[in-house]
């Protein structure tokens, strides 16, 4: 068994997402994992062990990025939507 970890940097979200998986089980056509908050493919591959997402974090230093960097970022805030009288998504997110 040799279990391997895989860091993927966020530099839009801050986030750092530990992927791990054991590179002697069985591959398979395709794998990924998705961010839980914004639903953005953190990595894929072909032909490769399952993997899982076992943890992530707040990016604290990015003067030490990790060899995998991503910036794209899908998260809404949906909070402000139901809490700010009339606002609608269209309010929330307008460029100034």
């Amino acid at each position: 068994m040799a279990y391997q970890k895989i860091l993927v940097d966020n530099t839009t979200c801050s986030r750092r997402f530990h992927i791990t998986f054991d590179d002697i089980r069985e591959k398979l056509p395709r794998v990924e994992v998705r961010c839980q908050f914004c639903d953005v493919v953190v990595f894929s591959a072909e032909n490769h062990p399952a993997v899982s997402l076992a943890r992530e974090e707040n990016l604290v230093k990015t003067s030490s990025l990790s060899e995998d960097i991503i910036s794209e970022c899908h998260f809404r805030d949906k909070f402000s939507t139901k809490t700010v009288k009339n606002a609608t998504d269209e309010d929330m997110y307008k460029t100034r």
